[in-house]
Order: C-alpha cells, then sequence, then structure tokens
C-alpha cells in the first residue's frame, strides 16, 4: 500500500483497483481497523467531541445509586422474610417424613436468588454482584453495630447461632456470585436458559457450602437434609421461571448481545 501511494497510481490504475479492494478487505475483514462508531466508552460521541467532565461522572453515580435502591431493599427484603420465617415447619413438602428441620424460611431462600436474577437482567453482572455485597454489608453492619438495641425486638429463640448465621452468609454469597456468572454466560435467544442455569447453580452451591458450614461435626443426617434441600431448591428455581416469565416486561433486559 506504501508503495502504490509513493508511485501515485492513477484513479483508474489497476493497481489503484487492487488498492481499493485492500482497503476494503481491511475495513470489512475480521480484523478491521478501530472506528469512532466503536468506542467504548458511551460518554464519548463518535467524533470524540465530548469529554466526561468532573460533574457528569457525578451524575453518572448519582444515577447507579439511585438504580440500586429497589434491588437491594428487594434482597433485603427477602432476608426479613426467611428469618421471619426461619422457625416454620414446613415438612409437609416432603410428605411430612422430613421432621421439623426443613422450614419456611428455607422454602424462602430462592425468592433472594430471583432478586439477584432480576437484576442481572437489566442491569448486568456487575450490579447484581454490587447488590448482593451491599445487601450483606448492610446486614453486618446492622448485626455488628446496632445489634444491641434491635436484640429487644426479636424473640431469643428465633435468634440463630453465630456458625449457622455465618454459614447461611456464606453460602449465599458464593452460590449468588456462581449464579451471576452462570446467568450471564446463558443469556441467548430463550428467555428461561439463563435464570434456568443460574436458579440450579444456585440451589447446588448454595446447599453445599451450608450445610457442611452449618452442621458438619454434629449428630443428624444433616448430609441425607441436605441433598434433599439441594434438589427442593432446583425444583423451586423452575417454578420461580413462572414469575420471572411474568416480570420480564417489568424488567426489561440489558441491551446488547444476547439480552435475554
Amino acid at each position: 500500500m506504501v508503495r502504490a501511494f509513493g508511485r501515485e497510481v492513477t484513479a483508474g490504475g489497476r493497481d489503484s483497483l487492487n488498492l481499493r479492494m485492500m482497503a476494503g478487505s481491511i475495513q470489512d475483514g475480521p480484523y478491521r481497523l478501530r472506528s469512532a462508531s466503536d468506542a467504548a466508552w458511551p460518554g464519548y460521541s463518535a467524533a470524540y467531541s465530548h469529554r466526561e467532565t468532573f460533574w457528569d461522572r457525578i451524575l453518572i453515580a448519582f444515577g447507579v445509586v439511585l438504580s440500586m435502591i429497589l434491588p437491594v431493599l428487594a434482597l433485603l427484603a427477602s432476608f426479613v422474610g426467611l428469618y421471619l420465617y426461619r422457625d416454620t415447619p414446613a415438612s409437609i413438602f416432603l410428605g411430612g417424613i422430613a421432621g421439623s428441620w426443613l422450614t419456611l424460611g428455607h422454602l424462602l431462600v430462592p425468592v433472594g436468588f430471583l432478586c439477584v436474577h432480576l437484576t442481572n437482567r437489566r442491569y448486568g453482572p456487575a450490579f447484581a454482584f454490587a447488590q448482593v455485597v451491599i445487601a450483606t454489608a448492610l446486614i453486618a453492619g446492622t448485626v455488628i453495630f446496632a445489634g444491641d438495641k434491635i436484640r429487644p425486638f426479636i424473640p431469643v429463640d428465633t435468634m440463630p447461632s453465630m456458625r449457622e448465621a455465618l454459614a447461611f452468609g456464606t453460602a449465599f454469597f458464593v452460590s449468588s456470585f456462581i449464579s451471576i456468572v452462570a446467568f450471564e454466560g446463558a443469556r441467548g435467544a430463550h428467555w428461561w436458559t439463563a435464570p434456568l442455569f443460574g436458579f440450579v447453580s444456585a440451589a447446588i452451591f448454595f446447599a453445599a457450602v451450608f450445610y457442611p458450614a452449618a452442621y458438619y461435626g454434629t449428630s443428624g443426617l444433616w448430609l441425607h437434609q441436605g441433598l434433599l434441600y439441594m434438589g427442593l431448591l432446583a425444583g423451586e428455581g423452575i417454578m420461580l421461571l413462572i414469575p420471572y416469565w411474568m416480570l420480564r416486561r417489568m424488567v426489561p433486559p440489558l441491551s446488547g448481545f444476547g439480552g435475554y
């Protein structure tokens, strides 16, 4: 190309035709040069005429904070619900043979994963992970710095042991992170693939982390119960595809490839 320009090839010559073909192949081929329309940052226009100012970044950060309020509140509400019903037996769901180890609190755990999946659908994995981190930090901060003030309002018999509380927090955090990755990787042409993979992966890793961390070394059939609970969570995740489908119009997907 450099030699062609140096020889000053005429517009109608054969070399000029070859030069135009080479330029077209470079522009349209798989290794075309990056153009202004490929700018990675939306704050810049196609001509790179506008640059983000300090106040633009402040407005963007403020918008991010506002968009996180509802997802974090929804996740906190699911945590409050499963805590309030953690001692309400639900053995009827296993035919009455499981005793009192299964409670309504156990059954409400997938609701938290539903909140995370909806956030991932709307804003992407970074927002979904931030939702889990913020909600977990708020609960931990409340327990550490305001535990004495809220303890009189909580019945003593409903307080979980420290080991059980740490096991739940760790299990939910790990399983949420894995389900976020699975959800993002399963985005595709069908609306149900991403939440299905997210729910199933969350069920497997939550039970696999929670039961050994909370009950290893204790008496009881905790391994058997953990396997039953893993299957129950996976079944609940499949059932929660129904409300996920009903909320699709209210929660539009993230734009881009595989926006489902």
